[in-house]
C-alpha cells in the first residue's frame, strides 16, 4: 500500500501519487460524473467539486485532494470520505494548483464466512485547478465628490497589488446607468472624473481587473446631489381672472423650491431688477397663482428651480396679455362639395377682442345628426401661433349623400371659449364622371374628320347627381395660318381655343359641329375638351383628339354689281364656279362692304350659290363701291374670297338716311328694262347736293402718364375712338322739300346713316341747326355729327 493510501502526508513522486494500493479492485467500469469544479464564490483559495452518481448500494465516496507548489512538488492536502456528492478544499497560500480524484465505495454484505462488496468502481480522472486563473480581490466602496456643479470625481486608495485596472460604474437617481470607464492603478490608487447632468443624485461602484479577470463589484458609494435641472418651458400661462394669471411648469427632481419672476417688459429681467417681481413656492408644487396684475397689460414670466447646491438656469420667457373672451371665429372649408375619399380641410381664424392668441379650439361635427366634438390645442409657436388653423377630415369613412355640418369656437388668454361660428355645410358625393366620344352621323367613334358634320357626345354621371350643363371647347394641337369668314388672315397658335360654348342641358350632350359653327384646318390635329357640371357642385373633364383630313377644292368667286341712283343703293349678285365653270353647290356665299377706314361690314351671309340671288346694300360709299365676296365650303368650312374692283359711283353732296327698310334679296334676275318685284328701299332721306364745308375730328382714348426718370410721358391707348364732324351748307330758300326734310331730321330721336362724297359713311347721332334770315335767299344749315356704333 502507498504512503498516501491511508491519508498520511508526505512527499513522493507524481507516479506514486497516481498509484494507489487500495484494497478495492476496479472491476466496475462506471465513474462518477463531475458537474461543477472551480473556485468558491467570494474566495481566493477554496476550490470545490460537485458530481453525480446513481449506483445502488453506494456507501460513500473517497475524495483525495493534492496541492502543488512552485517547485513542482505535490502533496496530499486532504483524503476524506463523504456521503454527499460535494467536497471542497482550502489550499495553502503557497499552492500554485490543486488536483482532485473521487472513488465511489459500495456497501458490503455477508456471504457465508466472507464479507463481500456489492461492486467495485474506478477512480475518476484527476481534475486540476490553477490559481493563476484567480480573479483579483474586490475593492472597497469608492469615495465620491462633486465640484463645480457638474464635475464628479470617484477615487480608491490602498488598492490590492493583484489589481491592474479599476472599472467604475456611475448610477443616476439610483436606477439609471449614467457612465462607465476603466482607469489604471497607479501606486496602489485609482481615480475617475466625469461630467454629470444637473437635477439628480449620483453614486458609484467599482471592481478590480487583472488581465481578463475581474473581481466582484464593490459596495456603492453614498448618493451625491447636484444643482437642479432647469424647468424648461412654461407649460401653461393663462388668466384665471381679469387681474390674475396661472403659471404652470414641469416639475423637476432634486430641488427644494421654485422661483417665479414676472415683469411688464422682457428687457427688465437683466437690466432693471427693481421692475421685476418674484414669487417662490415649495418643491412639491409646480404652479403658481400670480395676482394683483393690471388688465390690458402684457406680462412676461420665467421660472427656475433651487436647492442647497444652487439654482438652475431660467426657463424660456413667455408672455400673456390680460383680456376678454374672443368673438366667433371666421370659418371656411376647402370645398363645400367633397368627393368620397377626398381630403376635406376645415379652416378657421381666431378673432380675439384683446389681441391674444388662440389657445385651443373646439370643433363640432354633425354627420347626418350624429354630433361629435374635438378639442384642438394650438401648439404653434412664434409667428405661426396666430396663423390660420386647419383640420384635415378623411371623407372615405362616409358614404355618398352624407351631409356634414360643422362649426368652431376658440379660446383666448382668459381660458373661456367664445361664441360658436356660423354652422357650415359640406355635402359628400361620389366623384363626377364623364363619357366623351367624337362620332360621325351614324354614331360610330371616329378619330379622323373627313367631312362635316361630326358630333361630340357626352354623358355625365353618376346617376345619383343631376347634370347642370356641359362646356365644350376645341383647341388646336399645332399652329397654322388661315383666314376668317371675312377673308382676313389670322394666325392660330398651338393650344389656342377655336371653339368654346356652354350647353345648359340636364341630359346627355349631343353637339353637331359643321362648317357654320367651327373652322377647321386641313391636316391639323385638334383636341376636344369637355367638362360636365353636376348639381352637387362637382365636375368632371375628358379630352378626345382628332385630326382633319379632307380633299381641298379650288373655287372661282366673283359677283355682278349695279348701282341705283334713285335710292343710292347697290345691288350685288355673288356666285362661285368650279374649275369647269360650273356653279358649286357645296358653298354658301357672303358679301362684305369695305369701309373707308378699312373695316368690313357684312351685307349678307349664308347665301345659296344661285343665279337669281341679289343682295341690296343700302349704304354704299358715294365715291366707289368696294366689296368682298366670300365662299365657304359646307362640307369642310374652307374659305375662298375675292375683292371686287372699285365700282365708280361719283355721287356729290351729302346723304342722310333714317327710318329705313330695304329688301335684301331680289328673287328674279334684273336686266336694264326690268322693274323690281318689290321696292328694295324705303325710309326717310335728305340729300344736300350744294357746296358743303366738311370738318372732321377724331379723339383717341389715351392716357399720358408722367414717370420720374423718364423725359417724356408714357401713352396708354384704350379702345374708344371719338369721331366727330361739322358740316356747313347753304340751302336755297325756295328748296322747301330739303328744308322740310332737315326739320324732320332735327326732330328725329334716333341714329341715322350719313355719307359724304369723299367715301366716308357711318351711323351717327346728328344735331341740326337751321338759321333763316328774312332778307337772305339762302338758309345756312349746320349739322354736328358724332359717330356711333351701328349695323349695315
Amino acid at each position: 500500500m502507498s504512503q498516501f493510501s491511508d491519508g498520511a502526508s508526505g512527499s513522493s513522486s507524481l507516479n506514486d501519487v497516481f498509484t494507489d494500493g487500495s484494497e478495492y479492485t476496479t472491476n466496475l467500469s462506471a465513474q462518477v460524473q463531475i458537474t461543477e469544479f472551480g473556485l468558491e464564490k467570494g474566495t481566493t483559495r477554496n476550490v470545490f467539486i460537485k458530481w453525480t452518481w446513481n449506483q445502488l448500494h453506494t456507501k460513500e465516496f473517497r475524495v483525495v485532494w493534492y496541492y502543488f507548489t512552485g517547485q513542482g512538488t505535490s502533496f496530499v492536502g486532504s483524503d476524506a470520505r463523504v456521503t454527499n456528492k460535494y467536497s471542497s478544499y482550502n489550499a495553502p497560500s503557497n499552492a500554485t494548483k490543486v488536483k482532485v480524484k473521487i472513488l465511489p465505495i459500495a456497501d458490503s454484505r455477508k456471504i457465508g464466512n466472507y464479507t463481500a462488496a456489492y461492486w467495485t468502481a474506478k477512480w475518476t480522472t484527476l481534475r486540476e485547478y490553477s490559481f493563476k486563473n484567480n480573479p483579483p480581490t474586490a475593492p472597497s466602496a469608492p469615495s465620491v465628490t462633486i465640484s463645480d456643479k457638474y464635475k464628479l470625481t470617484a477615487s480608491l486608495a490602498n488598492v490590492n497589488s493583484d489589481t491592474e485596472q479599476i472599472e467604475w460604474y456611475v448610477v443616476k437617481n439610483d436606477k439609471t446607468k449614467f457612465y462607465s470607464v476603466k482607469t489604471k492603478v497607479n501606486k496602489n490608487a485609482a481615480s475617475m472624473t466625469c461630467t454629470i447632468d444637473a437635477g439628480g443624485t449620483y453614486k458609484v461602484k467599482c471592481r478590480a481587473w487583472k488581465g481578463s479577470q475581474y473581481s466582484g463589484w464593490s459596495e456603492y458609494s453614498g448618493n451625491e446631489g447636484t444643482v437642479p435641472t432647469g424647468v424648461g418651458e412654461i407649460t401653461r400661462l393663462e388668466a384665471f381672472s381679469e387681474t390674475g394669471v396661472l403659471v404652470d411648469w414641469t416639475g423637476v427632481k432634486n430641488c427644494t423650491g421654485y422661483e417665479i419672476q414676472y415683469t411688464t417688459r422682457q428687457g427688465y429681467f437683466d437690466s432693471n431688477p427693481n421692475e421685476v417681481k418674484s414669487q417662490t413656492v415649495p418643491s412639491n408644487i409646480s404652479h403658481a397663482e400670480v395676482t394683483g396684475l393690471e388688465l390690458g397689460q402684457t406680462y412676461f414670466f420665467r421660472v427656475r428651480a433651487t436647492n442647497d447646491q444652487g439654482k438652475s438656469p431660467w426657463s424660456s420667457i413667455k408672455s400673456i396679455t390680460l383680456g376678454k373672451d374672443p368673438t366667433a371665429p371666421t370659418t371656411w372649408s376647402s370645398t363645400t362639395t367633397a368627393i368620397v375619399g377626398e381630403e376635406l380641410v376645415l379652416y378657421w381664424v381666431h378673432n380675439a377682442t384683446d389681441g391674444s392668441s388662440e389657445k385651443q379650439a373646439e370643433l363640432e361635427l354633425n354627420v347626418d345628426g350624429t354630433i361629435t366634438t374635438e378639442t384642438i390645442v394650438n401648439t404653434a409657436t412664434g409667428d405661426d401661433k396666430d396663423k390660420t388653423k386647419s383640420k384635415k377630415i378623411n371623407t372615405s369613412k362616409w358614404s355618398e349623400g352624407t351631409t356634414l355640418k360643422w362649426r368652431v369656437r376658440t379660446m383666448g388668454i382668459t381660458g373661456n371659449y367664445g361664441e360658436w361660428s356660423v354652422q357650415r355645410v359640406v355635402n359628400i358625393y361620389a366623384p363626377a364622371t364623364l363619357q366623351l366620344n367624337v362620332t360621325d352621323s351614324s354614331g360610330s367613334d371616329i378619330s379622323t374628320i373627313t367631312s362635316f358634320p361630326f358630333y361630340i357626345k357626352g354623358i355625365g354621371g353618376p346617376s345619383t347627381q343631376k347634370v347642370l350643363g356641359y362646356h365644350v371647347s376645341v383647341v388646336a394641337l399645332e399652329g397654322y395660318n388661315t383666314v376668317d369668314e371675312t377673308g382676313m388672315a389670322i394666325i392660330v397658335a398651338k393650344g389656342q381655343e377655336i371653339f368654346s360654348r356652354y350647353y345648359d342641358t340636364s341630359g346627355e350632350l349631343l353637339l353637331e359641329l359643321h362648317a357654320g359653327n367651327i373652322d377647321l384646318q386641313n391636316n391639323v390635329g385638334y383636341r376636344v375638351i369637355c367638362s360636365v357640371a353636376m348639381d352637387s357642385g362637382l365636375s368632371a373633364e375628358r379630352n378626345e383628339d382628332f385630326t382633319v383630313a379632307w380633299t381641298e377644292m379650288t373655287y372661282s368667286v366673283n359677283a355682278e354689281m349695279a348701282y341705283s341712283p334713285e335710292t343710292y343703293s347697290f345691288l350685288i349678285r355673288p356666285y362661285c364656279l368650279d374649275e369647269n365653270n360650273n356653279p358649286v353647290s357645296d358653298v354658301t356665299l357672303a358679301v362684305y362692304r369695305r369701309q373707308f377706314d378699312g373695316e368690313f361690314v357684312e351685307i349678307a351671309s349664308d347665301l345659296e350659290n344661285s343665279s337669281n340671288r341679289f343682295v341690296t346694300d343700302p349704304h354704299p360709299a358715294l365715291d366707289f363701291g368696294r366689296y368682298r365676296v366670300v365662299a365657304k365650303s359646307k362640307s369642310t368650312g374652307a374659305i375662298s374670297y375675292y375683292d371686287m374692283p372699285g365700282y365708280p359711283i361719283n355721287e356729290s353732296g351729302i346723304i342722310i338716311q333714317w327710318e329705313e327698310q330695304w329688301q335684301n334679296y331680289i328673287t328674279s334676275e334684273i336686266n336694264e328694262n326690268d322693274t323690281y318685284a318689290e321696292r328694295p328701299w324705303s325710309g326717310s332721306m335728305v340729300r344736300l347736293p350744294y357746296n358743303v364745308d366738311v370738318s372732321d375730328d377724331s379723339d383717341s382714348d389715351v392716357s399720358l402718364v408722367e414717370y420720374i426718370g423718364r423725359k417724356h410721358p408714357v401713352s396708354y391707348y384704350g379702345t374708344q375712338v371719338g369721331q366727330t364732324a361739322n358740316w356747313n351748307t347753304d340751302v336755297p330758300r325756295r328748296d322747301v322739300e330739303t328744308l322740310y326734310a332737315l326739320r324732320r331730321l332735327a326732330a328725329y330721336q334716333g341714329d341715322v346713316y350719313v355719307r359724304e362724297s369723299s367715301g366716308s359713311g357711318y351711323w351717327a347721332h346728328v344735331n341740326v341747326s337751321v338759321s333763316k334770315k328774312h332778307q337772305n335767299g339762302v338758309v345756312p344749315v349746320t349739322i354736328k355729327v358724332t359717330r356711333v356704333e351701328g349695323g349695315i
